[in-house]
């Protein structure tokens, strides 16, 4: 049995990605806790199997004075409880997680990465702050867990005894089933004909996922005559000014933001197909999720995406900011719908391996 202290920024981390993780571990006989700052209700599957939930002052600035309280925090906590294992994720919880090692160098240290902040393409400032942070960190990781290729590799430059890639936090396919839902019924509840070309995009509405470019390639396809629907699931902070520049464009009968929404298998069914065009990613579930069900999917050219998406095999990767080659892409898929469904059918076979349940197996033979 070992203790063990999982700690992120945020508790939505924990509910979105790490329940399954930390139930298995649980059910080998292990004590699991977790120390996060708790902007949302940590999920009652864990609290009811007795798991502690520490609520840490952390903020995403990583030179921010509250972060050094949570250190504080989780030194008091450490000491209390004594934990044999703290696995960490995201940057800050990271950070400041891993250097408990400096006060307690007994305790195991191990940082699952979603998405190292630098990366190839990545803005100057990000490799200025973020990866001497990481190379310092590196003394203080006894095993680093990545999720994409550019990650693993560079990770392995690093000062750590054990560098393993695991495929993402994986899916559960029993939750994703194509013969859950009736297509058209669900159509019908969109306001979308059985005959539509409907794309979807599933991303928080921000400047990173860069709706920009999708709303760019469909007015290119508009103007080539071709008439598509994209329906977009997921909020954020930028989606009062694209609603606005959809309607600008007078795009509003070709594309519709959805907002968050809690029925995402139902709108991967009524979809014949994916698009995902961000400029930063580590592992996206959402393709996880499409490919699924089986749908092909475009995405862009980068870290993560590319690890999923295999070019002219179950969907096309395009190049960042290029309208022009998305809506190519999109058109082709649009005419030809023989090689739509010999795409979606690649999809799903490619993605078998990233089942929830062989990813958690992966991930507890690399912790324990």
């Amino acid at each position: 049995m070992k203790r063990i202290l999982y700690i992120t920024t945020l508790s939505r981390t924990i509910n979105a990605f790490l329940v399954p993780h930390i139930e298995k571990l649980i059910s080998e006989g292990n004590i699991v806790d977790c120390a996060c700052s708790v902007d949302i209700e940590i999920d009652k599957n864990l609290t009811e199997k007795g798991v502690k939930v520490f609520d840490i002052p952390f903020t995403r600035n990583p030179f921010h004075f509250k972060n050094l309280n949570a250190f504080r925090s989780l030194i008091k906590i450490n000491s209390e409880y004594k934990y044999d294992i703290v696995h960490v994720h995201t940057p800050i919880a990271a950070l400041y997680g891993r250097l408990l090692k400096a006060k307690f160098p007994k305790i195991k240290t191990i940082y699952t990465v979603h998405g190292f902040h630098f990366y190839k393409g990545a803005p100057i400032l990000n490799w200025c702050i973020y990866y001497p942070i990481e190379r310092m960190m590196s003394n203080f990781t006894d095993t680093i867990i990545t999720m994409n290729s550019e990650d693993y590799e560079r990770a392995q430059k690093f000062n750590i005894n054990k560098v393993h890639k695991i495929h993402g936090v994986g899916v559960d396919f029993a939750s994703y089933n194509l013969n859950l839902f009736h297509k058209e019924e669900i159509r019908k509840k969109l306001n979308l004909s059985k005959d539509d070309f409907v794309i979807l995009m599933i991303a928080e509405v921000n400047q990173n996922k860069n709706h920009k470019q999708m709303i760019d390639a469909v007015e290119i396809l508009k103007k080539r005559g071709i008439h598509v629907k994209v329906i977009c699931a997921g909020d954020g902070p930028m989606l009062e000014s694209l609603k606005n520049s959809v309607k600008v464009k007078e795009l509003e009968d070709n594309i519709t933001f959805l907002g968050f929404r809690n029925d995402i298998n139902e709108l991967i069914i009524a979809c014949d197909m994916g698009i995902l065009l961000s400029q930063r990613e580590g592992l996206p579930r959402n393709i996880m999720e499409l490919m699924a069900c089986e749908k092909t999917v475009i995405g862009t050219n980068i870290r993560g995406i590319r690890d999923l998406i295999k070019d002219n095999k179950n969907g096309f990767l395009v190049p960042i900011n290029d309208p022009n080659a998305t809506a190519d892409k999109i058109e082709l898929l649009y005419k030809d719908r023989v090689l739509l469904e010999r795409m979606s059918l690649n999809a799903n076979r490619l993605i078998k391996k990233y089942d929830v349940n062989q990813v958690v197996n992966s991930l507890v033979n690399t912790m324990i």
